[in-house]
């Protein structure tokens, strides 16, 4: 004799009290109040800014979330140097001369009226489970052009894209830059 369980458990109920009972077990793995594994969460971004009219570009690095604290970020900076923009840089005879650092924070950010300037970026993520370190090295220089001003950018970081031109208005920038994922995460 075969019975009909659907009297007694209608199969919406079923489903319905089978996701609460998922999603009841799973809760303290979805929401982590510790950091997270090295993984897109983590990824390091440059974002560069600057205002027409101002001799002054902004530098920040951070996650693109916001939240995540990195063990620390190095920035060496190259501003003796002669770059516009209209041929190649010469990256073997940049001079880090100036190198700036912060310990177990969520960002840095600078600004400086150097132009043209380079920079050499590493940033270090750790968390219990691994680590990763986020790296890029960077050109920009800022040239005007009939209306306004043009941003130039170039990079010799494998992995890392970066437009050639952007003019300097506030629909281009602030312009945000991905860090290469470098070699096993280590300190530099």
């Amino acid at each position: 004799m075969r019975r009909n369980w659907g009297a007694y458990a209608p199969s919406p109920l079923v489903g319905a009290a089978a996701l609460l009972v998922a999603l009841i077990i799973l809760t303290p793995v979805l929401i982590s109040s510790g950091q997270p594994a090295p993984g897109v969460l983590t990824q390091a971004e440059l974002e560069v800014d600057r205002v027409l009219g101002l001799n002054e570009s902004h530098f920040y690095i951070r996650a693109p979330s916001l939240t995540i604290r990195y063990a620390g970020i190095w920035v060496g900076i190259a501003s003796n140097f002669s770059w516009n923009g209209s041929k190649p840089v010469n990256w073997t005879s940049l001079d880090w001369n100036v190198w700036r650092n912060s310990t177990d924070v969520l960002s840095f950010e600078f600004a400086t009226s150097d132009d043209p300037i380079a920079l050499n970026v590493t940033v270090y993520y750790t968390s219990p489970s691994a680590s990763a370190t986020y790296l890029g090295v960077f050109a920009f220089a800022v040239e005007p052009v009939p209306g306004g001003q043009v941003l130039y950018a170039a990079t010799p970081t494998p992995g890392v894209a970066v437009p050639g031109t952007t003019p300097v208005d506030n629909s281009s920038l602030p312009l945000a830059i991905l860090l290469a994922l470098g070699p096993s995460g280590k300190l530099p």
